[in-house]
């Protein structure tokens, strides 16, 4: 293994062990209203795709569709959401914030201006062509990531 992916590799362990310890922490965004990360992302996500459902929120996050169900009737009975039906399609459920959840997202947006000013003007300041490197490798890896865990899973479930 070569000296660099050995580093790339050590670069992603380290991102993936502090991600897991600050998964752990709930963060008050407005007063009474605290969330997990991965909670506070999907709800920004149902901000950001008003309408989106479930399929789809799992989709985007990598999070279970049970999961985001139990996720959303949480988020609906602390009036973060509202859920609601198409005509056209009775069965399935959709999803959008209301004021409460559009104050927690704009309290998150708030958040990471304070906190992640310095890594952000950083990436901001990298010339576009480095900017889309980076997001590119990013996206490739969470797609292989992805594919390996589906791989994963259905090498579990073939036992």
């Amino acid at each position: 293994m070569s000296d660099r992916r050995l580093e790339f590799d050590e670069a992603i362990l380290r991102i993936c062990s502090y991600t897991n310890i600050d998964n752990r922490n709930h963060r008050e965004y407005i007063p009474g209203v605290s969330l997990l990360p991965r909670e506070m992302h999907t709800l920004e996500k149902i901000i950001c795709h008003p309408g989106i459902n479930t399929t789809k929120l799992a989709q985007i996050t990598g999070i279970p569709k049970g999961t985001i169900s139990k996720m959303t009737r949480d988020f609906e009975s602390r009036g973060l959401i509202d859920c609601f039906k198409d005509k056209c399609n009775r069965k399935e459920v959709y999803y959008r914030g209301t004021e409460t959840g559009m104050k927690v997202f704009e309290a998150h947006i708030e958040f990471h201006q304070v906190i992640g000013r310095e890594f952000y003007s950083y990436f901001d300041a990298l010339p576009d062509a480095s900017r889309e490197l980076v997001l590119d490798v990013l996206h490739r890896y969470a797609d292989y990531m992805e594919d390996l865990c589906g791989q994963h899973v259905q090498s579990l479930s073939s036992i």
